[in-house]
């Protein structure tokens, strides 16, 4: 596709399939193409289905990931207030002490699934302390973002997706909604309260939209975390002079999950709606089309990157799409990297001999994240 059809339809789908890093650029920074579009998630369901998607409509359209300027500028500017980058280096510590911890519980044994045991709870513990919730919380708000990411990626969601996602929008709201009362009436030092005190232009975040951005940090950051951990140990014992690079000077593992993002990122795709025809290597994008910039296609595009299928930690002008680009460019992505760097490096170090213990790995089924359900890895006990 990306070198005989670049801009190609497809009618499955009902979308337009770009491949080349410079296409996918120009989707994502330019003003003719708009993040709205919640009514896609919706119209792909069937239609006797669509009338319960209205709450998951509501939901979503709130989440700024999907606003354009100027809603999308005021959104942004009031969490980058409370989501500010010392916010998330001071956890540099704290995830350390627990992939610390992790590792010990199963380094005597010689093997872990490194999506279980680690990659798996540890951001939901990182996104509790950023919001001062328990533990029980934390796994419930995770049950729930695991349902509303599925519903999110299913090609063609069924009836069981789109009541999970439901449910997990419900949950998500009424715990949200009694959070936001309680700090409130008790503000402390977590990122829900600083949203709370935001202001930009003397404008607040209201209470669902307060709602819907807390889901969205929670899910997101989950997911894009949990499978940026399992992609890059799973990258580097594939390539073992690689892992061996890295064994040797630990100095380049921002070096090294910056170009594991490239070569085998979480986000696979970013949706834009066109807002006026525009054409794109002689092709004519319609009004109101669905465009997907496909982001790993952009990241092994070799008109940009050279020997873009190999993976190289030392590669340099690395300039990947892995967190999108432009005014959308991922708000959490210094989170999700600061959790890699720490993890990944953490089972390089500590865990020598490191090996696949399964022939097979089973990917989940989505066209939002790339991701996989398990990772068994043997290693020297």
């Amino acid at each position: 596709m990306q070198a005989e059809d670049p801009i190609h339809w497809d009618p499955q789908l009902n979308v337009y399939c770009l491949t080349r890093y410079e296409d996918v650029q120009l989707i994502m920074r330019d003003p003719r193409f708009s993040a709205e579009r919640v009514e896609y998630y919706v119209n792909g369901a069937p239609p006797g289905l669509r009338e319960k998607l209205k709450k998951y409509d509501d939901f979503i359209s709130h989440w700024m990931v999907l606003a354009d300027p100027p809603r999308h500028t005021r959104l942004r500017s009031l969490v980058a207030k409370a989501f500010t980058p010392q916010v998330v280096e001071e956890l540099r510590p704290l995830v350390q002490r627990i992939a610390n911890e992790m590792i010990d519980a199963v380094r005597a044994d010689g093997r872990m699934d490194v999506v279980r045991d680690l990659a798996y709870p540890l951001p939901g513990i990182v996104i509790g302390k950023l919001l001062r919730l328990s533990p029980e919380d934390t796994q419930r708000l995770k049950q729930w973002s695991d349902a509303i990411f599925t519903l999110l990626g299913a090609p063609s969601p069924d009836e069981e997706i789109i009541d999970r996602g439901h449910q997990g929008i419900l949950g998500f709201e009424e715990y949200l909604r009694d959070l936001v009362k309680e700090r409130r009436a008790r503000p402390g030092d977590d990122v829900l309260s600083r949203l709370l005190l935001a202001e930009e232009q003397g404008s607040v975040l209201s209470d669902a939209e307060l709602v819907s951005t807390c889901a969205l940090l929670i899910a997101s950051g989950h997911e894009t975390t949990t499978h940026l951990i399992g992609n890059s140990v799973l990258a580097l014992i594939r390539n073992p002079d690689q892992l061996q690079k890295l064994r040797e000077s630990p100095a380049l593992i921002d070096r090294a999950v910056e170009e594991v993002l490239r070569y085998n990122g979480v986000a696979y795709q970013s949706t834009r709606r066109a807002r006026e025809d525009v054409e794109i290597r002689g092709v004519r994008i319609e009004a109101g089309k669905i465009a997907f910039g496909f982001l790993h296609a952009a990241n092994r595009d070799p008109a940009r990157f050279s020997d873009p299928d190999r993976l190289d930690i030392l590669r340099k002008d690395n300039r990947h799409v892995a967190f999108g680009s432009g005014i959308h460019f991922c708000l959490g992505a210094q989170l999700a990297r600061v959790q890699a760097q720490v993890v990944v490096n953490t089972i390089v170090q500590r865990l020598p001999d490191l090996a696949i213990a399964e022939p097979r790995l089973a990917w989940i089924q989505s066209l939002l994240v790339r991701g996989l359900r398990a990772l068994p890895v043997t290693f020297s006990a």
